[in-house]
């Protein structure tokens, strides 16, 4: 099975993990249970787990996400994919709680249709970090001069625009959080508009469009009753220089990224590092292997030791190998 690497010195580097039959298959249930708590990958916040590829919960948010946005020609690379378990604090415990209760209070009136939507939301790290573990806050709230007085989350079948939203960390990643919105009865809130709260007791939030909504709105007052991040999902997008239309109707075909598997990897690097560097590698592998901790979090740990340019003269000397290999 092939992982891919992040990127190092803008270009990317696939490995292959030959252990991908070890993975331990885990049903939905068990990955919610909250049990399985590992160290997370890209943010190491409490009450997040970290899903497993072969999770079956993994599958269908990183497949959803993935070919929503190959559908508009953006390429993404998903690297990790957290559960937020709400288990950190009771404050987080009780905000689970409070969802739950402004969900029945909203059932009620609207006759038993609450409107719960799945949405995206993107920012940087660092805001995304303070949305999980304080709730939503005035800084969430875009002054784009487009609708300035509550938190827009785009809705499940359009992640694009949170996913331009997302700044990408020191390591090239960008993050982004699915949440269960609470929407109730709609009302439409057309761009630049002032307004900061539903028009009537009848509405509950807004949208950008009665008939297929892209952006959902939620009011200031009800960002932290009526919006849930369940999950997060670290991803890159890698820069698009393949498949355009040349002039003469032509396309440019895709690169072929090099890769190499860890075990080549290790053996290459045994031959430059001393012992102890390679020891300390081989545990990073192991720790992944055994679901200890992120693929995410083992590639860094790996490159924090060989240095970037190190890793890149490997991978070299490597493709070359393969390349004479194949042809020779």
């Amino acid at each position: 099975m092939e992982k891919l690497l992040p990127f190092v010195a803008d270009r990317r580097i696939i490995v292959s993990e030959d252990e991908g039959d070890s993975s331990c298959v885990l049903d939905c249930e068990s990955s919610v249970s909250g049990t399985r708590v590992v160290e997370p990958g890209s943010i190491e916040l409490n009450g997040l787990v970290w899903l497993d590829e072969s999770d079956r919960l993994y599958g269908m948010i990183g497949s959803k996400f993935v070919s929503r946005l190959s559908e508009l020609g953006v390429n993404v690379e998903v690297g990790c994919i957290h559960r937020n378990m709400f288990s950190a604090s009771v404050i987080a415990q009780a905000r689970v709680s409070s969802f739950q209760i402004f969900r029945k209070a909203v059932e009620k009136r609207n006759g038993g249709d609450a409107n719960v939507k799945y949405a995206w939301f993107g920012g940087s790290k660092d805001e995304i970090e303070n949305i999980v573990q304080h709730g939503f806050g005035y800084g969430n709230i875009r002054k784009d001069g487009l609708f300035d007085h509550g938190v827009v989350l785009c809705a499940d079948h359009s992640p694009l625009e949170s996913v331009q939203s997302a700044i990408a960390d020191e390591d090239g990643n960008k993050h982004i959080l699915l949440c269960r919105v609470l929407l109730g009865k709609t009302e439409l809130v057309n761009r630049g508009s002032k307004q900061s709260h539903p028009s009537s007791d009848s509405f509950q939030s807004g949208v950008d469009d009665l008939v297929s909504p892209k952006k959902y709105i939620v009011w200031s007052s009800h960002m932290n009753t009526h919006i849930l991040p369940e999950f997060l999902i670290s991803f890159k997008t890698p820069t698009r220089t393949n498949n355009k239309p040349r002039q003469d109707g032509t396309r440019l075909k895709k690169p072929i990224s090099p890769w190499i598997p860890i075990p080549e990897l290790l053996a290459a690097l045994s031959k430059v590092l001393p012992p102890k560097a390679i020891k300390e590698m081989t545990q990073f592998r192991q720790r992944y292997i055994e679901h200890k901790i992120s693929r995410c979090d083992m590639i860094r740990r790996i490159r924090r030791v060989t240095g970037d340019r190190l890793l890149l003269m490997v991978l070299k000397n490597f493709t070359e190998q393969r390349q004479c290999n194949r042809f020779g």
